[in-house]
């Protein structure tokens, strides 16, 4: 790795990646421009990250910096997903998505999941939420803490590392860590190494207010351990969604596992990645006046497109406001190509049932090319919301 720069190895690519130097609005941020590249499918027993660039730590903290903006309200702490669909789509983006994009996604570890499975470049969340880009952090630094799944899981809740048998099912690693023992003295432990990783290593700029945030994030997964749930704030309604371990065990349409954490080879994978500086979490609303477009200038200038924009549910949010139209310039600013998607995430808020859905889910998760629907928005054929999620 080059101090101030990226480095580019390629361990499986047919020649290296050749790159100049840009520069972009006059603030100093520089990046080897990549010209060429020849994209081999990623095969299961690859555990290396892709393309094997690497951003430099003076660089990831600078790109987190400069690229957030301030950040918004949203009524939840939004800790882990509720969209029990979200491994449905992982067959259709995988025939879908060429590997060595730029991944696009907004709130938390469900992002780990598409970005194993859909191998970017590099990976861009984006938040309304502080705390958000601060858990994306946590988890980063519990990669580096942990060698192998079964401690990223026990890190994830603080308890002491099980030990499992080396055939055992992600069920059985799952109730080993659940019933593994923990106290106070090992949180705070793995707490400071957190805080140390973050500040020291990743030489992070976190105020007091980011540290207690983290602290908060990381009591509240010890606190409630696997039996973590989505909620939202004054509703009352947590027990009508799934778990932390649920969504963890849920499947793709044929029953399979494919979360981060289901196999060593994508845990790796994901290991890599974010050892790499290549999972880069940011402060920004979809109609906000900075983030995507600093994003999508960053973009252009290297010559980088989105492979895959992971909406979750946020444009019914911002549908039929003055949000929704602010939103769509900015998806504007971002360079796409003919085959770049959406993953959108359905939610039956006024009763329609999705015909894609799968019974036994309330949301459904949708794969929808990005271009097309950037024409028909163009020709005014978006009338509703249904028109925006309908197959």
């Amino acid at each position: 790795m080059i101090s101030g720069g990226i480095v580019v190895r390629s361990s499986y690519m047919s020649r290296m990646l050749k790159f100049s130097r840009t520069s972009l609005f006059g603030i100093g941020l520089t990046l080897f421009l990549v010209l060429a590249a020849a994209t081999v499918p990623w095969t299961r027993e690859q555990p290396r990250a892709a393309t094997d660039i690497q951003v430099s730590t003076e660089q990831f903290s600078r790109y987190i910096e400069q690229w957030s903006e301030p950040e918004g309200y949203f009524d939840s702490d939004n800790f882990i997903s509720n969209e029990t669909s979200y491994l449905h789509v992982v067959d259709e983006l995988k025939k879908r998505v060429q590997p060595g994009g730029i991944y696009i996604g907004v709130g938390p570890d469900q992002n780990l999941s598409y970005i194993a499975q859909t191998r970017p470049l590099l990976g861009i969340v984006t938040d309304i939420r502080r705390q958000n880009m601060l858990q994306h952090l946590w988890f980063k630094a519990l990669f580096a803490m942990a060698s192998n799944r079964v401690e990223f899981i026990a890190l994830l809740v603080s308890r002491e590392t099980p030990r499992v048998k080396p055939d055992a099912s992600f069920e059985q690693i799952l109730e080993a860590v659940r019933t593994s023992p923990t106290s106070d003295k090992l949180f705070q432990k793995n707490l400071t190494a957190v805080k140390t990783v973050l500040t020291d290593k990743s030489r992070l700029k976190l105020s007091p207010d980011d540290l207690s945030k983290i602290e908060y994030v990381y009591r509240t997964f010890w606190t409630e351990n696997l039996d973590l749930r989505f909620s939202s704030i004054g509703r009352g309604n947590a027990m009508m969604y799934p778990t932390f371990e649920e969504m963890l065990l849920e499947s793709d349409r044929q029953g399979r596992h494919q979360n981060y954490l289901s196999s060593e080879e994508l845990f790796r994978w994901m290991k890599e990645f974010e050892a790499e500086n290549r999972l880069i979490p940011i402060v920004g609303d979809f109609a906000g006046s900075h983030a995507l477009k600093t994003v999508g200038a960053f973009l252009k200038a290297n010559g980088l497109h989105v492979s895959t924009f992971y909406t979750s549910n946020v444009e019914f949010y911002l549908f039929g406001r003055p949000t929704w139209a602010r939103y769509v310039a900015n998806l504007r600013t971002l360079p796409v190509a003919d085959d770049s998607v959406f993953i959108r995430s359905y939610f039956p808020t006024y009763g329609r049932q999705h015909p894609l859905n799968m019974p036994g889910h309330r949301s459904t998760s949708l794969v929808s090319p990005i271009v097309p629907f950037l024409n028909a928005y163009d020709a005014r054929r978006i009338l509703d919301y249904w028109d925006v999620v309908k197959p």
